[in-house]
């Protein structure tokens, strides 16, 4: 591989693409969003990346750090491609350093940079030179290449500068951070939906915000700002009213007023009776003196006539002061009028009280009905809990109760009582020592392999001869390990047996298998392997050791184009034979009765 990369490699942008801004509230002004940055051209790397000293011959003769992309001059010394690139810019003769410290010629250490070329020595030598990164927190190490190519960008503990506000984040965290934690990131009040910046949510929610809910002083129920004042000022149940009835002044919360207003009754019922009286007296009087005008003949002597009743309606209304009758009468009629439009006022303040009270009455019997809705629906929810729980412990006693018959399944599957769920097929022994096993339905017992409901199927136990090691064979139909989904596998499995104790352990036999062609019966496919001593799977069994054996024992394209001479009936025939070494055939021999009393005649 290259150490040549993508130009992306060569160039790291720090800032994020720029994005629309929201719009701000008028008393909120978002700040605009930051422009992208000129990419920064990378040099070589730092020397704190290698894990020893860095040989002299894979650092920049401009930079001094490791070589980036390594070029060399004609005149034999390396230059990072981006520190070659900046040389060109400044579109002047440049000396090689190093040549004038060997002692060239300033001719001969003139640099020709147009002929720069990739240097694939170096490139292939620093492959394999070993690293670490050196951003804080990083335990990464490696070689190189993999630095160059995908760690030193790809570094979860590389800082990064937030484009919103500056801060330098760990990569892993950039995007938590601008979405969730950045103070110049921009949301929007949960209240109002008025778009700003996330530092000056704050002093938006403690004095502008109109929606947010503020909690009464007084009642303690809370409130949009909006309407808080409203609410203080005329439906707050403790706000502070005056008493209006003539001569009171009483100043009390709202939700005693009744009690107050019933104190005062009485004499509230007697100012009115009296004040009753006086508009009936000053209704005569006036009918009175319209009648008399109208009666009178001449302008004089009605205006005097009229001045005389009026007079005599001012001296007993006055109780007797000397006043002209036009005089009295204009005294009697305003004072009986702002009477009467005191009057008329508390009726209208105690009036506009009352229907004040039936609204109230009117909402909390509104609010009555919702709260019986409420409950009724909160006693249909309870009873729908019920039944649902109910419903729970039938399914928690099912199960338990399934769970109780696994537990028993498993402790007789662990005292023999109970066969092997994944046992399958028919096996039967032959006295020359092999075993058949009959594996019927195979075009479901492959099925359930691919869709890996069940990746193996195990034979009945048997024994490798009188007195033999007890064993099973485990048949994968859609192969195991290494094989999966290439070969079927077939694996011996020993287990603890009744005759352990006569046996020579580890186990130390060949063990052949044969599939059988079932359309000429000449081609069966045979494969063979010897048991390892020192695998655990052939150790003397404490229960069901581990499987081994035939990783690939019949390719599966092998058989499917040759699945007439395989599968007949959906069904194949597997063959065992298991080889025991001299010393164990020696030592079953020794149990043999009839040849030892043969040999004792």
């Amino acid at each position: 591989m290259d150490l040549q990369s993508d130009a992306s490699l060569e160039t790291m942008a720090l800032s994020a693409p720029s994005s629309g801004a929201a719009t701000a509230g008028p008393l909120l002004t978002l700040p605009p969003l930051p422009l992208p940055r000129t990419p920064v051209v990378l040099r070589g790397f730092t020397k704190q990346i290698a894990q020893g000293v860095v040989e002299e011959k894979f650092l920049c003769e401009h930079c001094k750090l490791i070589l980036r992309h390594p070029m060399q001059s004609r005149c034999g010394h390396r230059f990072c491609r981006s520190c070659r690139d900046e040389l060109i810019s400044q579109n002047q003769p440049i000396r090689c350093q190093a040549c004038l410290t060997e002692g060239a010629t300033e001719e001969e250490s003139l640099l020709e940079l147009e002929s720069m070329f990739d240097d694939k020595a170096a490139i292939r030598e620093m492959k394999k030179i070993p690293v670490k990164c050196v951003n804080q927190g990083c335990q990464w190490k490696g070689t190189f290449l993999d630095y160059s190519t995908t760690h030193e960008f790809g570094c979860d503990k590389k800082l990064v500068e937030c484009s919103l506000c500056g801060v330098p984040v760990s990569q892993a965290r950039i995007t938590h951070h601008e979405t969730k934690q950045c103070p110049k990131r921009n949301i929007s009040c949960q209240h109002c939906k008025e778009p700003m910046v996330s530092e000056q949510l704050e002093k938006h929610l403690q004095a502008h915000c109109p929606n947010l809910p503020i909690k009464c002083d007084k009642c303690s129920k809370q409130i949009t700002r909006c309407e808080l004042k409203t609410h203080k000022d005329e439906e707050c149940p403790f706000r502070i009213v005056e008493c209006p009835v003539p001569d009171c002044n009483t100043k009390l919360p709202f939700d005693q007023f009744p009690n107050h207003l019933m104190k005062t009754q009485q004499s509230t019922q007697k100012h009115l009776l009296f004040l009753f009286d006086k508009i009936e007296q000053l209704e005569k009087t006036i009918s009175q003196m319209e009648a008399e005008a109208a009666g009178a003949v001449g302008g004089a002597s009605g205006g005097a006539a009229h001045g005389a009743a009026l007079g005599q309606f001012g001296s007993s209304a006055t109780g007797g002061d000397l006043v002209t009758g036009a005089e009295a009468s204009a005294v009697a009629t305003d004072a009986d009028r702002q009477k009467l439009k005191l009057h008329e006022d508390l009726m209208a303040v105690l009036h506009g009280e009352i229907l004040r009270c039936i609204k109230q009455v009117e909402s909390l019997d509104a609010r009555f009905m919702r709260e019986d809705r409420y409950f009724k629906d909160a006693y249909r929810k309870i009873e729908n809990l019920e039944r649902s729980i109910a419903g729970m412990e039938d399914k928690l006693q099912d199960v338990i109760r399934k769970q109780n018959e696994t537990d028993l399944r498993r402790q007789l599957s662990a005292t023999g009582a109970l066969s092997d769920p994944k046992e399958h097929g028919i096996l039967s022994e032959s006295p020359d020592g092999t075993v058949t096993w009959r594996i019927d339905k195979f075009t479901q017992v492959r099925r359930a392999a691919c869709n890996g409901l069940q990746a193996y199927i195990s034979s009945p136990a048997f024994f490798a001869g009188p007195f033999g090691y007890k064993m099973k064979i485990r048949f994968y139909a859609d192969g195991d390990g290494t094989a999966k989904g290439k070969a079927f596998s077939l694996f011996i499995q020993l287990q603890r047996g009744p005759y352990d104790d006569l046996l020579l352990w580890p186990f130390t036999g060949k063990i052949y298998f044969m599939i059988l062609d079932l359309k000429d019966f000449k081609e069966h496919k045979l494969v063979s392997f010897s048991a390892l001593p020192d695998q655990p799977a052939f150790e003397r069994p404490q229960g069901e050791n581990t499987s081994s054996g035939c990783l690939e024992f019949v390719n599966l394209k092998e058989f499917s184009d040759n699945l007439d001479k395989y599968l007949v009936n959906d069904t194949i025939f597997i063959k065992a034979y298991v080889s025991l070494p001299d010393a164990v055939q020696s030592r079953l021999q020794s149990f043999d009765l009839k040849k030892l009393i043969s040999a004792r005649r």
